[in-house]
Parts: C-alpha cells; structure tokens; sequence
C-alpha cells in the first residue's frame, strides 16, 4: 500500500526525504521524560490550533480534532523518549501514561455510580475511546526512525514545557479520582489546581535548566504555545458554548475553566519572579 502511494505523490515523498531530522541531545531518563512530554506538548498544540482552523474554515465537526492531537502528542512523546533517554524513558513516559489512564477509569467508575444512567459509562466506549493511544503508539514505531541525537543540552525548553504538561495531567488525573463530583464548579477548580500545579512545576524546572538569561524568553515560548491554543480553540468553542446571539448558559466549568491557561504563565511566571527578588534581596543584604 505504502508503495502506490509512493508511486501516486512522488513529490510528497522526495520532499519528505529532504526534510532534515529533527535531533535532540541525550540525557538522563527523568529529563528524558521531561523532553518528551514537552515534544509531544508542541505538537499536540500545533495540531489543535492548524486542525480546528481548518475544520471550522471548510464547515467540518471538530470532535475529532481532540483526538488526532492526542495522536500526535504520544507518537512524538515515545519516539523523543526512546531517542533521547532509550527503553528505559520509554517504559516510565508509557507508564505515566497508563497510570493516568487508570486513574481517570477511577474517577469514571465514581461518576457512573453517582450519575447512574450516562453514555460514557459503557466500558465499550471507553475501550473506543482509547482510539488516539493505540494509534499513537503504533505512529511512534515510525517516527523513531525519523529523529537524531545530537551533542550538547538542547532539550531544556521542553523539559520545562514537559513539567507544565506532566504535572497538569498527573494532577487532574489524581484529583478527579480523588474528589470526582458530577459538580461542573467542582470540576472547574481541579482545572484551575492542575493549570497552577502545571505551572509551579514549569517555573522549577526553568530555574533548575534553564541559564537565566533565557529563562523569561523561554517561559514567554511556553506561554505563546499555551495562549495560542486558549485563544485560537478554546474561546471560539466557549463562544459557541454560552450561545452568543442565543440562549446565554455560562457554568463554573466553562469561566473556571476558561482561566486555567492564565493561571498556568502565571504561577510559572511567579516562580522566577520569586527567584529573581531574593537574588536582589541577597545582594541588596550583602
């Protein structure tokens, strides 16, 4: 199959070919994690944003945008893992994955109890729905062979994109098991808690990583991916949400959770603001 395509675009294909490999440098397997997750939080960032753009520009659905990006996001999280820290940073990012994915079948399992009568119940569809990690996985045996390493440390704006994505996913994996609730302002908070956590933890990692001269223009890249996809996807879907010109219907979900991008520069933001006043403050006192 793969060769009648070849044959039919032999363009697509030669330009393909001559398309440099994207390299990343070796490092240990924690920050190895790091950079994967922080690949693959790009990627799937670009793909929201060029993806709903496109579907709402020729008047397509856009529910399987969501998905296509997850697509995109482990594909290129497994195959930066494998380059840059080997099996072993593969073995733990796929295990993060599956322990987040166990957790919010936990918080399902309590939903489904509360709510009783729900679509998202049926173990079928949520069997169906784990559709974008199985391609994602089988996407990543490929794109391995695409990728180089290199020498030196260029991995480190994504290491800390990779904090904000790791810690965010983590946390509202863990609290929406913990404290599940069919509340959509109780839902909101665990957004906002996640979005605060996510960033906490990308501000630590630019202070440990990152030489400080780049530190704030960095921060200002990961902010630019994180605002890019909250102003591009999120408010024109949350414009269609409260029914602008219609029925106004606005939740603690949907203004919680419309901030959450906010809170997520902003408390990596804080995080260097803090570092940077006690380096004044110590030489000041000196």
């Amino acid at each position: 199959m793969l060769d009648a395509v070849r044959r039919e675009l032999p363009q697509v294909f030669a330009l393909a070919r001559r398309m440099p490999n994207p390299r990343f440098a070796r490092s240990s397997v924690p920050w190895a994690v790091l950079a994967a997750a922080g690949a693959g939080f790009f990627v799937s960032s670009t793909i929201l944003v060029l993806f709903m753009l496109l579907a709402r520009g020729i008047g397509l659905p856009t529910e399987w945008v969501g998905g296509v990006a997850t697509v995109g996001a482990i594909a290129t999280a497994l195959s930066v893992a494998y380059t840059i820290g080997g099996t072993n940073a593969v073995v733990v990012y796929a295990g993060i994955l599956v322990v987040e994915r166990v957790l919010v079948l936990v918080g399902l399992a309590r939903f489904c109890v509360a709510v009783i009568e729900s679509s998202v119940c049926s173990p079928v569809t949520f069997v169906l729905g784990l559709w974008p990690e199985t391609l994602g996985v089988a996407l990543a045996t490929r794109l391995v062979l695409w990728m180089r390493t290199t020498e030196g440390e260029g991995n480190r704006l994504l290491e800390a994109a990779g904090a904000l994505a790791l810690a965010q996913g983590v946390v509202v994996a863990i609290l929406g098991a913990v404290l599940i609730s069919t509340s959509s302002f109780t839902s909101g908070v665990l957004l906002l808690l996640s979005a605060g956590s996510g960033g906490l933890a990308c501000g630590l990692v630019l202070l440990r990583r990152v030489p400080e001269g780049r530190r704030w223009p960095w921060l200002g890249v990961i902010a630019l991916a994180v605002m890019g996809v909250w102003l591009l996807v999120s408010v024109p879907t949350f414009v269609g949400q409260v029914g602008i010109g219609e029925t106004i219907a606005i939740g603690g979900l949907n203004l919680l959770g419309f901030a959450a991008p906010f809170i997520e520069v902003a408390s990596a933001a804080l995080v260097l603001y803090v570092a940077v006043a006690r380096k004044i403050t110590a030489s000041n006192t000196a």
